[in-house]
């Protein structure tokens, strides 16, 4: 496997699509979409499952994927290396994310941070709730929304999407089809009121006024696991709910739910260098495969 047939599988794993694909790569989803069928020949396996909602990795994609990743974090680490971009810098570092983002998208590249900064102690506050970095409450948020206020730096790290799912005793039950329009009709997993602001609350709310309310709950996994049980549809991401060992179902309504939301690392104006761990985050971010 040559490191170009690499990339070309990686950017089509993490976006999802060939044409997402190909605007990270920058050339044309029709070199993506030729790059990977040779691939695929050339290992004699199907590596992705075409889908309307997307490129989701088959079984033998998730191995190949995390061999592709090990190769490439090697050729990334000596890149590193011979920049010199391991800067020594020390400290403690308080990093504020939703449990999600935390789990899903930092926590498993937490090794390779520690290889590059020994010397920094990372704390990782996983909550719903919005730290105030003003306040020193945290030197950086990972968050899918913009701060509505303080003198604070933003920069996009990547994309968090989310998609409407169901399990599949509950979409054979109820006949389901991708493109389904009339949602009031269905039964749904959503918010307790108090965190009804979070993201897929609003939207079940336009989309599907009239439904049935079968559980609310202040936890996202327990939203998926809910779903897995088949008491209803809910607003899922879908870096946690896509692929087949998760026995759901991603179908949209009237049209993407939520849609792709930026992760951004946000840190106070006072410091004019780049806050410590935001290239981490960014890192982290980049390497998931999320649309």
């Amino acid at each position: 496997m040559e490191w170009d047939e690499v990339r070309y599988f990686l950017a089509v794993a993490r976006c999802r699509s060939l044409i997402a694909a190909a605007r990270r790569l920058k050339v044309s989803a029709a070199t993506v979409a030729r790059r990977t069928d040779a691939l695929e020949k050339r290992l004699g396996a199907r590596l992705f499952e075409r889908r309307q909602t997307g490129y989701v990795l088959t079984d033998s994609g998730e191995g190949i994927c995390a061999e592709a990743e090990a190769a490439e974090e090697s050729i990334l680490a000596l890149e590193r290396k011979a920049l010199g971009r391991d800067l020594g810098v020390s400290g403690k570092v308080r990093i504020a994310a939703t449990d999600d983002i935390a789990a899903h998208v930092i926590a498993p590249h937490l090794s390779e941070f520690r290889a590059f900064h020994p010397d920094i102690e990372l704390e990782i506050v996983a909550q719903k709730d919005v730290l105030n970095l003003t306040r020193r409450e945290a030197d950086i948020a990972v968050r899918s929304a913009k701060p509505e206020s303080g003198d604070l730096i933003a920069r996009r790290i990547g994309s968090w999407g989310y998609g409407l799912y169901a399990s599949r005793s509950y979409v054979e039950a109820h006949n389901l089809r991708p493109g389904l329009t009339g949602l009031s009709q269905l039964e749904v997993i959503t918010w307790t009121e108090e965190w009804a602001r979070l993201r897929g609350g609003p939207w079940l709310r336009e989309h599907a006024p009239k439904a049935k309310i079968t559980l609310a709950s202040d936890s996202r996994r327990v939203h998926q696991n809910a779903c897995k049980a088949g008491i209803g549809v809910a607003v899922l991401p879908c870096r946690i709910a896509d692929g087949r060992r998760t026995g759901l179902f991603a179908f949209s309504g009237k049209g993407p739910v939520a849609g792709p939301l930026a992760c951004r690392a946000y840190r106070p104006r006072t410091d004019s260098t780049d806050p410590r761990g935001s290239g981490f985050s960014r890192e982290s971010c980049r390497k998931s495969r999320t649309s």
